[in-house]
């Protein structure tokens, strides 16, 4: 057969090998021009398979250790036939493959007009007598990076890993690959195969996706200058591995739940299909600032469109620094009162509505607490209505308290379960979405608290993981989580499509489930439970690197009545999408003009923040940094926030390719600050440390 797929979309160049097997490779996915380094001649030696499919039964092609690169049913896929056909938005690509024993693959690759990044997914279906075993299927796999140029990757590769955690959200780590156990020393070894055994991996263990690190990653080849950019598009378990390939090759394999790392199995029966989680990749000519721009166009073609994420709501959350989970009638009319004369347009009740004392282990029907709204939650609803803002509730909907009686009379099959038991997890039993009983219990709290309360947003939150899942109705306690979050999607999609005005923020303890398989759906992301304003800078400053900044919900709680503590606050949160809380009673006049002043402009430049790209003038800002800046470009139009937490002095080198015409701080008002542009930095003198100013740039 020997022959190749090649295809130039939106600035990439990708080509598919076909062997004289029927064996399709992937074997470029570059940017295109004109010296990049494509392989046109097979090596017999050297086989890199479009996927990677481990099957109960068969072996390792090689020695691998924990690799996910050389299992030999990946060998028995070959090619029958493909197709590049037009869809809404751009142009997608069907390989469709097949083996002697009946298991059949389709493997898509969707491009989207305008953006040089790719998403990616396989479907197996078993259309032979016997059950097949799954222990790995690879989501997308790719055998060539950083192989353009003449050095080999050990000595150019900086690889960026996307650590997270409660409290410390999106703080990204920047190693030379060399420092990440995988030296090159194999490659360049006397009479050694050219690749080692030793990987580096992260992923996410059980139902908080981004727990400890987000399902994406970066890549930078310092010799040609390209960058790479990937997400894992899940909720549940996922794996990032990178490792050596025969050749002196580095890969990158991107999957869902894995049978080695997760216990992840799937008995595929005749006539079944099996769909891999959607993973993107992208590369582009440039920095790491540019391909964050790149993966921010791609999640914007891939979210649906919504209202929200078009007009960008400013939203009031009664919680953060502020009633944090104790509500009452008196106290939220007075809140209210505050959220209106700032110029909130939503208003947010969280937690503690639906219940007296403590009620964190009796949630999970979700009605009013008449002790605390004696006159009727509906009035509190009424009362933010007629100051012209959407009433908003906390829900938690995927769970309920050890002690709510309703729990006690259900069947355990509501329930996550494991061993002949429900799974308790922080005073919670888990709701299994696979049930439609559950899906239905939950619509119908949903459609009466819209009903009765007149209710158009809902921040729905996830304070628990289900460990390694359920063992009820599944051939793996992993693939339950994965069935359980696909039937979640389903969920959300049939309440759009009922509601499709509706407001939905995506919460897990602030950002520990913080991915796009969420928000594709879901027009906004809860970024962190970070109390402390100076750290959440260090969260505001990296969060665009996860979330679109229209999605990226980030606190502004003063809970001090001083100018810079009021003006750095805002600052966090003007370049995303504001959060509006605090202690607002205490706030003086100046404070509470300081506050109206920050969201009317807000509101002037939220047409440009839904449109504009992210940018990292001094790199990811980590706490060990004395200075931080993050900024949107919109064309010619470029806003930046200067944070100086630990230092008065800020320098930031600029480059746009275009001159600046002019530089001005928009907010506050009052500048109160030293600042001249020369020589492409740009120089700020802050009154005192712990201070913040959002600038505005003009280019010529």
């Amino acid at each position: 057969m020997n022959k190749s797929i090649m295809i130039q979309e939106n600035g990439l160049s990708v080509s598919f090998h076909i062997r004289e097997d029927g064996v399709v490779e992937l074997n470029g996915l570059h940017p295109v021009q004109d010296n990049v380094k494509t392989k046109i001649q097979e090596d017999p030696e050297i086989i890199s398979p479009l996927l990677e499919v481990q099957v109960t039964g068969k072996s390792t092609r090689a020695m691998h250790a924990y690799k996910h690169n050389f299992s030999s049913a990946s060998l028995d896929f070959h090619y029958v036939e493909h197709k590049l056909e037009r869809w809404e938005k751009g142009k997608e690509l069907q390989i469709n493959l097949q083996t002697e024993y009946g298991m059949q693959a389709v493997y898509h690759m969707k491009f989207f007009d305008g953006v040089p990044v790719v998403q990616v997914w396989t479907q197996l279906s078993n259309q032979g007598a016997e059950e097949i075993g799954l222990e790995y299927v690879s989501s997308f796999i790719y055998r060539e990076l950083c192989n353009n140029g003449s050095l080999p990757y050990g000595e150019k590769t900086d690889i960026y890993t996307p650590l997270n955690g409660w409290g410390c959200e999106a703080q990204w780590k920047k190693d030379d690959i060399r420092n990440l156990n995988l030296p090159g020393m194999t490659v360049d070894g006397f009479n050694m195969p050219g690749f080692g055994n030793n990987r580096y991996c992260y992923g996410g263990r059980s139902s908080w996706s981004s727990c400890e690190y987000l399902p994406m990653g970066l890549i930078h080849d310092r010799e040609t200058g390209e960058s790479y950019c990937f997400q894992i598009e899940h909720s549940g378990q996922w794996l990032v591995e990178y490792g050596t390939e025969p050749g002196a090759r580095l890969y990158l394999a991107l999957s869902g739940p894995t049978e080695a790392e997760n216990g992840w199995w799937k008995n595929l029966k005749p006539g079944e299909t099996f769909t891999t989680v959607p993973a993107a990749f992208g590369v582009v000519q440039g920095d790491i600032s540019k391909a964050v721009a790149v993966l921010t166009a791609y999640r914007r073609k891939i979210r649906r469109p919504n209202a929200d994420d078009e007009k960008l709501n400013v939203v009031f959350n009664d919680y953060m620094n502020c009633l944090m989970g104790d509500p009452t009638d008196e106290r939220e009319r007075m809140i209210i009162d505050k959220a209106a004369e700032m110029g909130c347009e939503y208003y947010c009740l969280d937690c503690g509505w639906y219940d007296k004392g403590y009620w964190w282990d009796r949630v999970g029907e979700w009605i009013e607490c008449p002790q605390r709204f004696p006159n009727g939650l509906k009035s509190i609803c009424e009362y933010a209505k007629s100051k012209n803002m959407v009433m908003g509730l906390w829900l938690e909907i995927e769970v309920m308290g050890v002690a709510c009686e309703l729990a006690s009379k259900l069947p355990d099959d509501w329930f996550i379960c494991r061993h002949g038991r429900r799974h308790i997890d922080n005073k919670r039993y888990l709701l299994d979405f696979r049930n439609p009983e559950v899906r239905k219990y939950c619509s119908d709290v949903v459609e009466r608290l819209i009903r009765d309360y007149g209710v158009g947003y809902f921040k729905i939150d996830y304070n628990v993981t289900m460990g390694y899942g359920s063992d009820l109705y599944t051939d793996s306690c992993s693939d339950a989580i994965m069935e359980h979050y696909r039937c979640l999607y389903q969920w959300y999609e049939d309440l759009f499509a009922r509601h499709p005005e509706l407001v939905v923020e995506n919460c897990g303890s602030g950002g520990q489930r913080m991915d796009y398989g969420m928000l594709r759906l879901l027009s906004l992301q809860s970024t962190s439970d970070q109390t402390d304003y100076i750290y959440n800078s260090y969260i505001a400053a990296n969060v665009a690197s996860a979330v679109t900044p229209e999605q990226a919900g980030m606190w502004v709680y003063p809970y001090e009545d001083e100018e810079e503590h009021v003006i750095y606050n805002m600052v966090n949160g003007l370049l995303l999408r504001p959060y509006i809380s605090g202690m607002v009673w205490k706030l003086s006049e100046n404070s509470i003009r300081l506050m109206q002043e920050g969201i009317a402009l807000y509101k002037d430049i939220r047409e440009d923040v839904k449109e504009a790209v992210p940018f990292f003038p001094l790199g990811f800002g980590n706490i060990r940094q004395d200075a931080l800046a993050y900024g949107l470009r919109r064309e010619d139009t470029v806003y930046l926030s200067v944070f100086a937490p630990k230092t008065q002095d800020v320098k930031i080198p600029l480059a746009f390719g275009k001159e600046i015409g002019r530089v001005e701080v928009i907010y506050p008002g009052k500048a109160n600050c030293e600042y001249k542009y020369g020589n492409g930095i740009l120089s700020v003198h802050m009154p005192r440390e712990k201070t913040a100013r959002l600038f505005k740039l003009t280019l010529k």
